[in-house]
Formats: C-alpha cells, sequence, structure tokens
C-alpha cells in the first residue's frame, strides 16, 4: 500500500520538506556549516536529488541530534521515496524530541499504514483527514485512510472516508479506483454471506444470473434466472432480463421467445415501462403498428423519462405518412435531449420525406457527429482500461 501511495505522492510531498528546510535556515543562532547543509538540503529538493537532500539532513542532524525538524525532514524524505520502515524511527526520533511536532505525527501513521499497523495508525489519520485542508497531503491522509479502513473490515466508516474522499477530491481517479475497489470488496463480502448461509435460494441463483449476464453468457445467465423463477415465481425483473438475453442471442423464433418473457414480467410488474418498450419493438419489427404505438405511448405514460419510447412513437408517426406530428414529436424530445443520436436520425428521415433535403443533411451531420464521438468514447475507455491508462479528460460516455 505505501509503496504505491508514496512514490505516486513524492512531488506532493516536496512542498513539507521546502517548509521544514525553510525553518531549519532561518534559526539564527545555527552554525555557518549547520546553515550551509541546511541549504544544500533545500537545493537538493528543489533539483528532486533525494540521495542529496538525505545525505544534507544527516550530516544536519550530526550536527545537532536533537532537532526535531531534521529527523521529521528525513523521516518524510524516507517515507516519500518507499523506505518506510527506515521512516518510522526517524519520526518517532522526532515525536520523541518534539510531541507536538504535526508533520512527523502525520507521516509516522502513514508509514505505519504502510507497514499494515492501521491499529496504530487509524486515530491520527482520522484526525488528521478531518482537519487537513483540502490539497494533495489532505488526499494522500484520506487514501491511505479509506485503504486502512477498508483492511480492518468495518463497512462503515470505510464508506463515510470514500464518501468525503468523492466530495473533496469530484472525478480523482485513484479516489473512484480505491471506491470501486471497497465496493467490490464488500460486495463479494455479502455475496458470499448469502451464498453460505442461503445457498440454494432464489437470491443466491438471481446473483448468479446477474453475474453469467454480465459476462454474456446467456444460456447459463437464463438458466439462473429460471431457477430463481421456480423458487419465487413473482420475483420482478427476471422475465424482462430473460426476454432481453433472447433478443441479444438472435435465435430462430426470437420474438415469439421474448414476447412471452415481456407479457409474464408484465403479469408481475404491470408498471414494467421497459417491457412495454421492448414488446413495441417486437411489434414495430412484425409491422403491427397499431400495437406497436400503442405500447410505446404506455411505455411513456408509465415512465415519462424514457426517452426511446417518446422516438419510437415518431417512428410511428413517420411509418403512418403523418410527418408534421412526427417533426412535432421529435423537436419536443430533442429539447431535453439535443445530443441523442437516433432522435436527430429520425427527424432526418422526416426531413427527408417532406423533401427538405437541406434539413435532412443538416440532421444527417448531426446524427455522424453524434455517433462518431459516442464509438470514440467508447474506444477511449476501452483503450484506457485495457492499457491501464486514465481516459482524457470530459471523455465521458455519453
Amino acid at each position: 500500500m505505501q509503496s504505491r501511495l508514496a512514490r505516486e505522492s513524492l512531488y506532493s510531498l516536496l512542498a513539507a520538506f521546502f517548509a521544514i528546510s525553510c525553518n531549519l535556515a532561518a534559526q539564527g543562532n545555527s552554525p555557518g556549516s549547520f546553515a550551509e547543509h541546511t541549504e544544500k538540503a533545500a537545493q537538493a529538493l528543489r533539483a528532486n536529488d533525494m540521495a542529496g537532500a538525505e545525505r544534507e539532513y544527516r550530516i544536519i542532524l550530526a550536527i545537532d541530534p536533537q532537532n526535531s525538524q531534521a529527523w521529521t525532514g528525513l523521516g518524510v524524505l524516507l517515507y516519500g521515496t518507499g523506505r518506510t520502515s527506515e521512516a518510522v524511527p526517524a519520526l518517532q526520533k522526532a515525536l520523541g524530541i518534539d510531541p507536538s511536532a504535526a508533520n512527523a505525527e502525520l507521516f509516522l501513521a502513514l508509514s505505519q499504514a504502510g507497514l499494515h499497523d492501521c491499529n496504530q495508525a487509524l486515530p491520527v489519520l482520522n484526525k488528521y483527514f478531518a482537519t487537513e485542508p483540502t490539497g494533495k497531503l489532505g488526499r494522500l491522509t484520506g487514501l491511505t485512510l479509506l485503504e486502512c479502513d477498508a483492511d480492518a473490515g468495518i463497512a462503515m466508516p470505510a464508506l463515510e472516508t470514500a464518501e468525503r474522499l468523492r466530495q473533496l477530491y469530484p472525478g480523482d481517479e485513484d479516489v473512484l479506483y480505491q471506491s470501486a475497489e471497497l465496493y467490490t470488496r464488500l460486495w463479494n463480502q455479502v455475496a458470499g454471506e448469502l451464498m453460505a448461509r442461503h445457498p440454494d435460494s432464489y437470491r443466491v441463483h438471481q446473483l448468479a444470473g446477474e453475474v453469467y449476464e454480465a459476462k454474456n453468457d446467456y444460456d447459463q445467465a437464463i438458466r439462473e434466472y429460471t431457477l430463481a423463477l421456480e423458487r419465487n415465481p413473482k420475483l420482478p425483473q427476471m422475465h424482462y432480463r430473460i426476454g432481453q438475453m433472447y433478443l441479444h442471442e438472435g435465435s430462430e423464433d426470437v420474438d415469439d421467445k421474448a414476447m412471452h418473457e415481456f407479457e409474464q414480467e408484465k403479469l408481475i410488474d404491470s408498471d414494467s415501462a421497459v417491457s412495454d418498450l421492448a414488446m413495441a419493438g417486437i411489434e414495430m419489427h412484425r409491422h403491427n403498428l397499431d400495437k406497436a404505438k400503442s405500447l410505446y405511448e404506455e411505455a411513456a405514460r408509465l415512465d415519462p423519462t424514457l426517452v426511446d419510447a417518446q422516438i419510437g412513437v415518431a417512428k410511428i408517426m413517420v411509418e403512418e405518412h403523418n410527418p408534421d406530428a412526427a417533426e412535432q414529436q421529435l423537436h419536443a424530445v430533442l429539447v431535453e435531449h439535443p445530443d441523442n443520436p437516433e432522435a436527430h436520425y429520425v427527424l432526418m428521415l422526416v426531413y427527408r420525406g417532406q423533401k427538405k433535403m437541406s434539413e435532412a443533411e443538416a440532421e444527417m451531420t448531426t446524427f455522424n457527429r453524434l455517433q462518431t464521438e459516442k464509438n470514440e468514447t467508447f474506444q477511449t475507455r476501452l483503450n484506457a482500461l485495457l492499457n491501464g491508462t486514465a481516459a482524457p479528460d470530459g471523455a465521458s460516455p455519453k
């Protein structure tokens, strides 16, 4: 834990090194050689010469073994360069000389956490995370505290630390990554307890189905969801998810099999707007326009935020040769969702049918741009995951 965080944060710690060096240099009663080595330590730090800075700190301590600030500077330097076990005694020496040395106390706790001694580190990390100003050192303190909280296996403090970190450092990749690791660890713990205590329950089969579905193993996912339904026939979302997987598989009688599942879902949950939307798509594919339109309208009524249902109604209007109504419907959609590529594509069809070729061309250009951006964003995210690099700022999914 410590080695990764310390090396990533080395530049963040230089500010602390400089502050310590300046304090040393300000001592008016220091002998000439003392002040000279203090300035050399500061110069080495500015040049990122950690070996040179360490050498000067040790010379300073040979001149004045009771200098708490020099011990603190040496300890922080050792921590920052990944030599955690050496940092601990240096920082303990600083605190023994001056128990009020705040930098020494904090970096001793960071070092102890790096050596997996979180019992000693946690009280101090909690204190400084609550009081440290927002910045690089506060971020490092919070990330280390989050790892200690997670290792302690006590869910609530870890979740509270993760939430506070996300508030203080929104979008920070390390904060998001460690939060995701925490949630995954908690998921694994709770899922393991569920399987141990209720090995053949509908919830276990539901959970297994979700795992297989995430892996695109649809056959196995359908089997697990079916087992879940055998144990709890009223379990919502199962028939809908099975229906969606049939559509993904694309078997010969896919429409009939999927439609049956969506109909079963509606018997369990009459307010399932997504089931109405899925059935509307099937009826549209069968060219049963009246049924499709009724289902799209019902889906939009049940869930006014379901933009695909609103676009579906416009598609029906196009098929019914009612371009003016379709145009009005799509403009209403685009007011709320200006970057929806499908809405622009259907509007292009409307304009083309109205012989408004310049407007149709403009909509097609917008559609192509939005689709390209969407594809590029997906590829960027995929490459970032595969290569272990961060995606560029602002490259968020559409």
